[in-house]
């Protein structure tokens, strides 16, 4: 057993355990964070869904458009086109194909997103947990600096999280003639593609 230098006299069983403590009591402050966040989306009957889907969708419900207008610029940045109509119409598919998403998985992924959904858009759960107030104020850089929190986080399910919400936005766009183009990709044959999508 080799001599600890003075500087490294300190990093005796004292200081594992107190690192260890540490450890301990951040997950389980994170633990009982995630779980009062749970209990109040219980309570207040957000993980029903019991909300009504928003006009011409199939899944998401009007509290869920604008975290999701929020998320897509905050995702794709510069991969979209600048402010105006071809932007607008370009967003308006987005979550149109990210409803048709929510709406064929099964129910238990179903189940899954809609949770992560209502965590983001309840005014308490989404201040501690992402450290945005309304989704409708937040700028890209917000949502970008959130995703990477979550992505960077030593808790699982905000990597989970992170993981889905990006999923969900990238593969929305690279299947629309736009995300074909940030991939130089020339685009599926036209014959089976509109079989496919007809």
């Amino acid at each position: 057993m080799r001599n600890l230098p003075s500087s490294e006299a300190g990093a005796g069983p004292e200081t594992v355990d107190a690192t260890r403590r540490t450890l301990l009591q951040t997950g389980l402050f994170g633990s009982l964070l995630l779980g009062a966040a749970g209990a109040t989306a219980t309570l207040s009957g957000c993980t029903g869904r019991t909300e009504a889907t928003a006009a011409g969708y199939k899944f998401l419900r009007d509290a869920d458009l604008p975290f999701l207008r929020a998320l897509l610029p905050g995702v794709l940045g510069s991969l979209l086109p600048a402010a105006g109509m071809e932007r607008d119409r370009l967003l308006d598919d987005l979550l149109h194909r990210i409803d048709l998403s929510g709406y064929r998985l099964g129910l238990p992924s179903q189940k899954a997103l809609a949770q992560l959904f209502d965590l983001l858009n309840m005014r308490l759960t989404r201040r501690l947990m992402a450290g945005i107030g309304p989704w409708e104020e937040s700028t890209p850089a917000q949502v970008q600096a959130f995703l990477e929190r979550w992505r960077g986080s030593s808790f699982a399910v905000l990597n989970t999280g992170y993981r889905a919400l990006i999923k969900l936005v990238a593969g929305s766009f690279y299947g629309t003639p736009a995300g074909w183009a940030a991939a130089n990709y020339p685009g599926p044959p036209p014959g089976p593609y509109q079989v496919f999508n007809s």
